[in-house]
């Protein structure tokens, strides 16, 4: 029998994606289209389906509006999550669950990082990321739900819109005489960087294994965000890093997830 799985999430880029794969596989699967804050909402979803596996990826996202607004991000990040395993814990079958984790719950080295790597939020959004990973820890063990937390590292997509890295390198290759230099905050920091749509079929290939823990999902390679955007830009750019300080690292350790998908 097919796995039916539900989405959360669906509008944004991965779940846009998932959903494209999914469909192109030919398997069965729904997006919850209501407010992950309102628990009666994600009830009636979870009710009229029975779900084989759940991939949350619904959450605040943009460091801005996080910034902007932390208690909002929390509510969807942290609530949200909470929320939803909530209402998994009196279903007769636990569905599988992934959350959507974030490198960056990680603190930047110079070094690959693993998931035994010490958790240091670089920032709000993290912090919530991390808050939503212990949450899943806590609540889905004690309810029974089989569970992955997968920190996603950097991933781009042509689909990509608002304040992203790839939609604003767009926006400013269209606008900006490219002839004059190019300022670019942390053009020498490096990044795993990944298509959004290779995140997906990682994601998908954890969710055919039932992986179980913390899974680094990322390329496993580091390329420095100057050279991204070169590889980008219409023409040779006179790149002038705009950042102060020493640059940072962040490039993931997939040992694990190669171990678990056996590539």
């Amino acid at each position: 029998m097919a796995m039916r799985i539900g989405i959360t999430g669906g509008r944004g880029t991965l779940g846009k994606l998932l959903q494209a794969q999914l469909s192109a596989a030919g398997s069965l699967h729904d997006c919850f289209s209501g407010d992950i804050c309102r628990a009666e909402e994600l009830r009636a979803w979870l009710q009229a389906y029975r779900f084989d596996a759940i991939v949350h990826l619904a959450a605040l996202v943009p460091t801005q509006s996080v910034q902007a607004n932390p208690a909002h991000a929390f509510q969807v990040n942290v609530g949200g999550t909470a929320n939803l395993i909530a209402e998994l814990s009196p279903l007769p079958q636990k569905p599988w669950l992934f959350y959507a984790s974030s490198s960056h719950v990680y603190n930047p080295q110079s070094a690959p990082i693993s998931e035994s790597a010490p958790v240091a939020p670089i920032n709000l959004y993290g912090l919530s990321k991390r808050l939503g990973e212990q949450v899943v820890e806590a609540s889905a063990e004690a309810a029974g739900v089989p569970y992955c937390i997968g920190r996603i590292f950097s991933f781009y997509h042509p689909s990509q819109s608002g304040s992203f890295l790839y939609p604003s390198l767009q926006r400013r290759f269209a606008t900006e005489n490219l002839a004059q230099p190019f300022r670019l905050f942390g053009a020498d920091d490096v990044r795993d960087l990944s298509r959004a749509d290779e995140v997906v079929t990682k994601v998908r290939a954890l969710m055919n294994k039932q992986a179980t823990g913390i899974v680094n999902i990322g390329s496993g390679h580091g390329t420095k965000i100057g050279d991204f955007v070169q590889s980008l830009a219409p023409r040779i750019l006179q790149i002038v890093n705009a950042s102060e300080g020493s640059p940072s690292s962040l490039v993931a350790d997939i040992s694990r997830l190669r171990q678990i998908l056996g590539t």
